[in-house]
């Protein structure tokens, strides 16, 4: 453990020291956003690699906000990296190395600096959005189609979010994001039961004092200590040049229906040092928290994250949790144990290729929300923790391959579990446009083999309009229990429609077969910004 610390210590240090280069920032807008991924549209993604990652300002600071996973000449897509809620139109931006034959017209070039600017010799512009009340209303309609009797259902989801930063230019902001989830056949029981249907996911009301304080009330999570998660409750964040500081007491939201559990208090604070580079960011945070069960010390721990972005052809993320203090079986005890941890090193050396690794040990994730079906569900929890590494090879343009492999053993487990997969992809194809792949996973867990062969083709029908996406799959896994084997496949298919501005429609099938029934899942959603 010792020599892991040591090696975690060696990245930060050499992330703070390396050397400086000159980089490109390119700007793309989020053209469309699906429930699993953000599309991003830039006047040319020349540069910009499968695996890279594009940042989001936030605060006046540079967070990594999308990884990228599929690329077109003039747009890419990929997995969301923070839990802010995006819009459409939201500005991102890509670092890319220089080369002289991009126009400067598509770019913006920032200048060699050997040191941050102080806040406050820098004016700020103001944001066109500050005193404004931005959002979205959603409905959402899910139905379960199946060849078994009384199987079939619909789930019906309503959405509001809204923020506003500087209300009617006031000191005041607030931030909300509430959804209404439930089954149409259960509809007698959510009437008496509406928390089983309501989460608050956000709920806030910030009041800044000046540029450099700022005082929050509410349903909120911290950015600077996202895996803590929401906390309910007062947190209170000061400025000082490249530090920002913060004191939050609360409580954590009921694990069962996510509303409010006083019960579960908790209080901390945390440090946070940041720097905004010409090619990128750093940023550590340190926290330490404790947190209660029926107001009984129930856990004390330290929480450190840290993420740099600006070594050239590097970008490191960790996180890491240390309890101080735990409580087993009623017995109280100190200790200084590493209790989670999770760290992510990408090393781009050319523009053809880029590797990754990663090292998760964090505990399972809990989703009150998901749409996930069982087979996906199967293979992320079999798939999340542990070491993994992951290569991208761009050969030519549009050609883009993927190899992953992942490797996982936990005290209690029979065997240790690995799995391997690969994805190769073209996009712009000749004569019929789009981006078409295929794929192939193989799982080996203690419970189970199994394997995913898929192939998936998507386009843009009508440019920044009408966008769809058809892919199958072919199943199989092989348990090792008692448990019968699951063989099926899987057909999808989804269009999305912006029809105005600011509305947009979706509508997505998914259809499962298996030897002795078949089901299908429809997904339909309207959204209206404002």
């Amino acid at each position: 453990m010792k020599r892991l610390l040591f090696i975690l210590s060696f990245f930060v240090l050499l992330s703070a020291t390396y050397s400086l280069q000159n980089r490109i920032i390119i700007e793309g807008k989020i053209s469309y956003l699906s429930s699993q991924n953000i599309y991003v549209k830039f006047t040319s993604t020349a540069g910009i690699a499968v695996g890279d990652t594009l940042f989001a300002k936030m605060d006046n600071q540079l967070e990594p906000a999308v990884l990228v996973k599929y690329l077109s000449s003039k747009s890419c897509s990929g997995v969301k990296l923070l839990s802010t809620k995006f819009e459409i139109g939201t500005t991102i931006f890509a670092f890319i190395e220089k080369v002289e034959t991009i126009e400067p017209a598509d770019l913006i070039v920032v200048e060699k600096v050997n040191k941050t600017v102080p806040e406050k010799k820098s004016k700020k512009r103001k944001n066109k959005k500050d005193g404004k009340i931005t959002g979205r209303l959603s409905l959402s309609s899910y139905g379960n189609i199946s060849s078994m009797s009384n199987a079939d259902y619909v789930r019906w989801r309503y959405t509001f979010a809204a923020r506003s930063q500087n209300f009617q230019s006031s000191n005041f902001s607030f931030d909300s994001y509430i959804s209404f989830n439930y089954r149409s056949t259960e509809w007698s029981y959510i009437k008496n039961n509406i928390s089983d249907a309501l989460k608050i996911y956000s709920l806030s009301i910030d009041y800044k004092f000046n540029e450099n304080l700022n005082l929050t009330f509410g349903r909120k999570i911290n950015r600077n200590i996202s895996n803590i998660g929401a906390v309910d409750g007062v947190q209170l964040e000061g400025k000082f040049n490249n530090f920002t500081a913060g004191l939050i007491v609360g409580s954590r939201p009921d694990y069962l229906n996510y509303t409010l559990n006083f019960s579960l208090f908790e209080f901390g604070g945390f440090i946070n040092h940041s720097l905004l580079f010409n090619s990128g960011t750093m940023k550590n945070s340190l926290a330490l928290f404790q947190q209660t069960n029926d107001f009984k010390i129930d856990r004390r721990f330290l929480y450190f994250q840290h993420s740099s972005s600006f070594i050239k052809k590097i970008h490191l993320f960790l996180s890491s949790e240390i309890d101080l203090y735990k409580r087993t079986n009623d017995i109280p005890e100190s200790t200084f144990s590493l209790t989670g941890l999770y760290l992510s090193l990408r090393y781009q050396p050319i523009r053809a290729i880029s590797f990754q690794t990663s090292y998760d040990s964090r505990k399972n994730v809990i989703y009150y929300e998901t749409f996930q079906n069982y087979t996906d569900s199967l293979y992320e929890n079999a798939t999340r923790q542990g070491l993994r590494f992951r290569v991208n090879i761009r050969p030519i343009n549009r050609l883009f391959i993927n190899l992953s492999y992942g490797y996982r053993f936990r005290t209690g487990d029979l065997r240790t579990s690995e799995n391997y997969s690969g994805n190769i992809s073209y996009s712009n194809l000749p004569f019929i446009s789009g981006t078409f792949g295929v794929s192939y996973n193989h799982l080996s867990t203690s419970y189970l083999n199994g394997e995913i062969f898929s192939v998936r083709y998507s386009r843009d029908i009508l440019s920044g309009i009408v966008f769809g996406n058809i892919d199958a799959r072919y199943i199989n896994y092989l348990f090792l229990n008692s448990a019968p084997d699951l063989e099926q496949l899987i057909f999808g298919a989804d269009i999305s429609w912006r029809i105005l501005r600011k509305l947009s429609l979706s509508l997505n099938y998914e259809g499962t077969f298996e030897q002795e029934f078949s089901y299908g899942r429809v997904y339909f959603n309207i959204t209206k910004r404002f």
